[in-house]
């Protein structure tokens, strides 16, 4: 599902697909600045969240994805500027886990900035993952 909906700026709505033997997420939703939310994808076989939602700037939550066998998650939600919630219990659980991803940097760079809630998550968020 690489590039699927890269650069579709007026993409709202985001329907539920079956991602069960998706590797890959690498830019699946960049630039499309109108998402709010996204559905919870089975992400349980994916390897690569490489700026899987770079600047979706309306988005409004992390979701908590199955993260288990991503190695690169360079940048998946940097610029979300209007997250207000999810980003830190998505580092919490992604941190946490047996095999870290090798690969995180900018991961949530500027993701909540514009949130007084969303900058307060990314605040405890280590400056290694932004």
């Amino acid at each position: 599902m690489e590039l699927m909906f890269d650069n579709c700026i007026n993409l709202r709505n985001v329907p539920l697909l079956d991602t069960s033997n998706v590797v890959t997420m690498k830019n699946m939703f960049s630039y499309c600045k109108k998402i709010e939310s996204l559905p919870l994808f089975d992400t349980s076989n994916v390897t690569s969240m490489y700026q899987m939602c770079l600047t979706c700037s309306s988005l409004k939550a992390v979701p908590l994805y199955n993260t288990n066998k991503v190695s690169n998650m360079d940048g998946t939600f940097e610029s979300c500027y209007s997250v207000d919630t999810g980003s830190l219990a998505f580092y919490n659980q992604v941190s946490t886990q047996a095999n870290p991803p090798t690969n995180h940097y900018k991961t949530f760079a500027s993701c909540g900035r514009d949130s007084q809630t969303g900058s307060a998550e990314l605040a405890q968020i280590p400056s290694d993952w932004k």
